[in-house]
């Protein structure tokens, strides 16, 4: 707008001058020289044209059995800034395979690079990368962050028109010692500086990894203001995105970006109640997956359909201005289930002002006993335990030092970095969260808004609740929040800190 202002205060004053100029005397005066005007030239510039580069071109075949990461990382490597890189479509042709993935392709690995494009030869034919039994870590990663130290500067990467395939059938989570370590599982990476220690999730046997920088030091978000420190621009578009083991089929760390016509089937196994079949046999109870797991400011993740993730459906760890948007959710016949549809859980960055959850329509038809979603839309961290951390992050709001079953309002408070606190979302005032035209059935909560720090304004109006029901989530009997003995039924609207005029006042501190 200060550019379009400014533009129309520029021709204001040629007008002006012109209009205010008397006309010049004709010909030429005969004191004044002439000199005839430079001839002005282009400078060369050495700048390549932007390259289109076909992984088949290094060796990469997806016709044959072999494996096929090594010629595709050969040739990701040769691509420049501008370039584009392409798979080779056939998913719908006879004895196509698909590209077979042993090693993580990291899109990003030897320095950092802005404006790649990584799609198919035919878009409406989406080319496939398969994980193979042996492949340790997620499929593809955006960026190696231990290699790329300057990562901020990774900026505008689009993914489009491809098929993901994270072989949930015949990879492991945490094997039978029930740790991620990569001794009997599918836990690591083929970088050694990558995954150092165990317990690094980005390592976890997910399917792609779109985390790249975001600033946790950063209390006003402000990613336009120090770019070095955000990547952005990333943009996931039209993916199929299969077969997850645990973690995340698809995660996202970084600021103004955008996840739209994806869709994600079946991540993670949700089952944990004892009797119960695992969905997945060869994996033990907690090989849980997040559909999509995003943080930052500035984000939009619209238009996406995810079937059966197992944890979360799309959970958002915090940010600013970030829109979540006319996305399918659905819990399908079976053993299957989710903590959670939607969630709003910013453990990291807690001011989610400007917030706009808007159009999504989440179902689930899954079992009662076995599986189910226990919150449709969940807003605030408290059902998980009360949002107790030992470890607080420096951009947290919340009670520091503190957890309780009955906490006081933070009113903005951050939490002290690398301290305890309990965790809310938070609305900082003169702000709006705004909750509308969703549409939730068959949860047992269909909407569960506690730890909600409202110092602004909750705009909620639209939202449908049709026929919640019981799922495997009864009581709070495995929270661990001393003293504490509640239990609910299924419930339209519930809401504790803060309480709603019209919805149920239900105290929920239990993820199970």
């Amino acid at each position: 707008m200060k550019i379009i202002k400014r533009q129309i205060l520029f021709f204001a004053i040629i007008a002006f001058v012109a209009a205010c100029t008397p006309p010049a005397t004709p010909g030429p005066d005969p004191e004044i020289t002439l000199t005839p005007a430079p001839v002005l030239t282009e400078t060369p510039t050495n700048t390549p044209e932007p390259a289109l580069i076909h992984v088949d071109s290094c060796g990469a075949d997806p016709w044959d059995g072999n494996p096929d990461s090594d010629a595709i990382q050969q040739c990701v490597d040769l691509a420049s800034s501008g370039d584009t890189v392409l798979f080779t479509s056939g998913t719908d042709l006879p004895n196509y395979q698909g590209y077979l993935i042993d090693k993580t392709i990291f899109l990003v690995a030897n320095r950092a690079k802005n404006n790649l494009t990584f799609t198919a030869t035919d878009p409406g034919n989406r080319p496939l990368l398969q994980a193979t039994d042996d492949l340790k870590g997620y499929v593809v990663s955006v960026v190696s962050r231990s290699r790329v130290p300057n990562y901020g500067e990774v900026d505008d990467i689009t993914l489009s028109h491809l098929q993901i395939d994270g072989n949930r059938d015949n990879r492991v989570c945490n094997g039978q010692d029930n740790i991620g370590n990569g001794l009997d599982d599918n836990w690591g990476t083929w970088l050694t500086t990558e995954c150092p220690n165990p317990g690094n999730g980005l390592c976890d046997p997910g399917t792609l990894s779109m985390c790249a920088a975001s600033d946790l030091g950063d209390l006003d978000q402000d990613y336009l203001g120090n770019p070095s420190a955000w990547s952005t621009g990333f943009v996931v578009d039209d993916l199929l995105i299969a077969n997850t083991e645990c973690a995340t089929a698809l995660t996202l760390c970084a600021a103004d970006s955008t996840i739209r016509n994806t869709t994600i089937d079946i991540a993670g196994d949700h089952v944990h109640q004892p009797g119960c079949s695992q969905t997945d046999p060869d994996e033990v109870s907690g090989a849980w997956s997040d559909g999509i797991t995003f943080e930052g400011p500035g984000h939009t993740i619209t238009g996406n359909t995810i079937y059966d993730a197992s944890d979360v459906g799309i959970v958002f760890f915090g940010g600013k201005d970030t829109v979540i948007s006319n996305n399918t959710i659905e819990a399908r016949p079976g053993n299957n289930g989710m903590f959670a549809a939607i969630a709003i859980h910013p453990w990291g960055w807690g001011d989610v002002s400007g917030l706009e959850i808007t159009g999504n329509l989440v179902t689930n038809n899954a079992s009662t006993s076995c599986g189910g979603i226990h919150a449709g839309i969940n807003i605030g961290t408290h059902m998980w335990g009360g949002a107790c951390r030992g470890y607080a992050d420096l951009v947290s709001v919340g009670n520091p030092n503190a957890c309780s079953a009955e906490p006081p309002q933070p009113f903005g408070t951050q939490c002290l970095q690398g301290e305890p606190c309990q965790v809310w979302a938070h609305v900082a005032a003169g702000e709006t969260l705004s909750l509308r035209d969703n549409h939730v059935g068959g949860a047992q909560v269909n909407y569960l808004i506690e730890g909600l720090d409202l110092a602004g304004t909750l705009e909620e109006t639209g939202n449908i609740s049709t026929a919640p029901r019981l799922t495997d989530w009864k009581t709070d009997a495995n929270c661990g929040m001393g003293g504490v003995n509640d239990s609910w039924a299924a419930i339209d609207f519930a809401a504790h800190h803060p309480s709603i005029p019209g919805w149920t006042d239900q105290r929920i501190h239990c993820e199970y």
